[in-house]
């Protein structure tokens, strides 16, 4: 049927005797009355489109073309087997033929109608019809399309590899799901429903083929949409440093003072998004090789904002608040832009901007954890500034005293909470820089402050697992992983090791894997059992490494991991699945 359809367009007998005839595959109309069947119009005539542009002699007007015509023209109910619809189609998209179709029913057979339009006059030049199983509807399509090329067999080098093979209506159903959501612009939805068909179906090429274009696109959309991010970030930073610089705390009447807290928070965020590109991606966020001196002038100035930060968010509570009952309130805690600059946090999707009451807790979280967390997003670097400046460690801990100071001063329905979050912080700030003791007195002081606490076996709990005795293992390993070394004791170091790295990764970045590790091996290489565990342990060793960006690391231990029985396969494995931007570049021909 399709042969004899498309015969007018290829009675040229030479190759290349004649242009190109450009022939358009409009939707077939569903009139099978079974509305969830619609989706086929597009899968079909996808399908259609594809395997016929297999075709030398024949030029195919992309289905993504006519679906944009058919959007601006708003056609989308229109019926395209009518002739007036079917010319007016055709000419839109600059074909000279056009070919249309319906489905009249499904049950107990397929049947399908065709036509096929002269578009310069409108005429119809074939009529038809097919019929067959539902289920056979694929296959009935690859036939025709079969059939039609090996009738062109003098005039092409061999039969297509034909793309639309599917196993069945499902298949379809899902694939034309998929495809009506692209055109919808709801791309994360089609890639779910398209990655589906494709793991179903892995032999359907036209739907792998799409699947990979969509992934492309997503991959380009993220990419363009990072720019304009990063773009309207940068003038939300820009305009944050002028009105700072411009509009000095003194004098500020209350809504003034929320506006310069607001571009205080702004500037604070701006600086973290320009330190993000210089971590690894992998918790802890890790400074990436050759970017030290660049994290650490964006350390010192976030230190410095941070610090103005706090003193402001006090002097407008101590201006500001008022007393209700005996407890003090603020009338307001939205802090507030420029108009324009409202639009731009909105773009830039800095989330949602409020007064902090908790403000030197927030600043002493990030100088001494390296954890900073808004209504937006949340991230950890390694090593923190307190790390790396000891001055910048004591004056987090004094941030921590101060803000216990307020706390105990707060209302007594407060006091506990905040009593809390104060000091688990300040014991774990001790506990990642190995003060045991000193990390379980602070602790301890929340137990006996609030013995009726609702934490009050949470915080027991740490300090149990601080001293090695807690109820999760794994943990209590951790924090006995120095004793375990000291005796070369290897189920036990094997159970603390990963604990032990992520803790110095933490407080002296991604130099500490490679130490790690040699200090284990050159200390109990020769004890009993060590072979295997030592070879487990270089792997985590090595792929924290090349996950924090030390890809050097990884290869210099390569060698040590062959010589533990490893194999060059499992090696390969490790670098394509989990590092692959730590494979080396390939060689370049002369």
């Amino acid at each position: 049927m399709l042969c004899l359809l498309l015969l007018p367009l290829l009675s040229a007998r030479a190759e290349g005797s004649e242009p190109k005839r450009v022939v358009a595959v409009l939707y077939f109309d569903n009139n099978t009355g079974d509305s969830s069947l619609n989706v086929l119009q597009k899968g079909f005539a996808d399908m259609m489109v594809t395997d016929l542009s297999a075709v030398e002699q024949l030029q195919l007007v992309e289905r993504e073309k006519l679906q944009a015509i058919i959007d601006e023209q708003k056609l989308q109910r229109s019926k395209y087997f009518d002739a007036k619809t079917a010319v007016k189609l055709g000419k839109l998209v600059g074909a000279q033929y056009a070919v249309s179709g319906s489905f009249q029913a499904m049950e107990p057979q397929l049947r399908i109608d065709i036509k096929m339009f002269d578009l310069q006059t409108g005429n119809v030049l074939v009529t038809g019809q097919v019929v067959g199983l539902k289920n056979k509807l694929f296959e009935l399509q690859q036939q025709l399309v079969t059939r039609f090329v090996t009738g062109l067999a003098l005039k092409l080098p061999g039969p297509p590899r034909l793309k639309s093979r599917t196993p069945d209506v499902d298949t379809l159903l899902s694939y034309s799901k998929g495809i009506d959501l692209v055109d919808q612009g709801k791309l994360e939805e089609a890639r779910v429903q398209l990655a589906a068909v494709v793991s179903k179906a892995p032999t359907f090429l036209l739907a792998r083929e799409r699947h990979e274009q969509l992934l492309a696109r997503l991959k380009a959309s993220e990419a363009k949409r990072g720019e304009v991010l990063s773009d309207v970030s940068e003038a939300l930073g820009r305009s944050a440093e002028e009105f700072l610089r411009s509009t000095p705390a003194e004098g500020l009447d209350e809504k003034g003072s929320l506006m310069r807290l607001g571009y205080r928070s702004v500037r604070l965020q701006y600086l973290l998004r320009q330190l993000k590109p210089h971590l690894g991606t992998e918790h802890p966020n890790v400074i990436l090789p050759g970017h030290e001196a660049q994290v650490l002038a964006l350390l010192r100035l976030w230190h410095e904002q941070g610090i103005a930060y706090v003193q402001e968010n006090r002097e407008h509570f101590r201006r500001f608040h008022k007393v209700i009952e005996g407890a003090p309130y603020l009338s307001s805690m939205s802090l507030t832009l420029q108009p324009e600059d409202e639009e731009r946090l909105r773009q830039a999707k800095y989330g949602s901007l409020a007064y902090e009451d908790d403000a030197p807790v927030s600043v002493a979280e990030f100088l001494l954890m390296g954890r900073y967390r808004t209504s937006s997003e949340s991230f950890q670097m390694a090593p923190t500034l307190a790390d790396q400046d000891p001055s910048v460690l004591k004056e987090g801990f004094q941030l921590l005293d101060e803000a216990l100071q307020e706390a105990e001063a707060t209302i007594p329905r407060l006091q506990e909470a905040r009593a809390r979050q104060v000091l688990e912080l300040y014991g774990d700030a001790l506990m990642l820089r190995g003060h045991v003791e000193e990390a379980v007195a602070k602790w301890q002081l929340f137990l006996d402050r609030f013995p009726s606490a609702r934490a009050f076996p949470w915080i027991s709990n740490k300090i149990k697992t601080a001293l090695g005795v807690g109820p999760n293992l794994r943990e209590n390993a951790g924090t006995q992983y120095n004793v375990a070394l000291a005796s070369c004791d290897m189920p036990a170091a094997r159970e603390g090791y990963h604990h032990e790295l992520n803790r110095r990764l933490q407080t002296q970045g991604y130099k500490a894997a490679r130490a790690m590790f040699e200090e284990l091996d050159a200390k109990c290489s020769g004890a009993k059992d060590a072979k295997f565990v030592i070879r487990g342990v270089l792997v985590s060793t090595a792929l924290s490494a090349g996950r924090a960006g030390d890809c050097a690391t990884f290869h210099s231990l390569s060698p040590r991991f062959l010589e533990l029985g490893g194999s060059k396969g499992d090696l390969a494995g490790y670098l394509k699945n989990y590092v692959p931007h730590c494979l080396p570049a390939p060689a370049t021909s002369p």
